[in-house]
């Protein structure tokens, strides 16, 4: 392997790197060759992604749940029951009367 290319272990850290911050532009572009070639830094970086995206939606559920609190149980079931009756009605119509 050339002297200027990045072996799977130095592009791993820094695919981690570049999520938190801008690298130069050279090693963007050493990084992007690399990930044409390996299929498995690929998929590393893409699972990055993926785990980086769930805690992002980790994080944002947290603020919902804190903005707007949850149904009691009892709540919830009376729902349920009640979805389930509606979805049983053979006149759905019959609410409005």
């Amino acid at each position: 392997m050339s002297h200027w290319m990045f072996d799977c272990k130095k592009v791993s850290m820094m695919v981690s790197e570049s999520m938190d911050r801008n690298l130069p532009i050279h090693q963007r572009l050493l990084i992007a060759i690399h990930l044409l070639m390996c299929k498995y830094c690929n998929r590393f970086k893409k699972q990055l992604q993926i785990l980086r995206h769930a805690v992002d939606l980790e994080d944002l559920h947290e603020d919902v749940v804190d903005r707007f609190p949850s149904l009691s149980k009892e709540t919830r079931e009376q729902i349920k029951q009640a979805m389930r009756d509606f979805s049983s009605d053979p006149n759905p119509d019959s609410l409005n009367t």
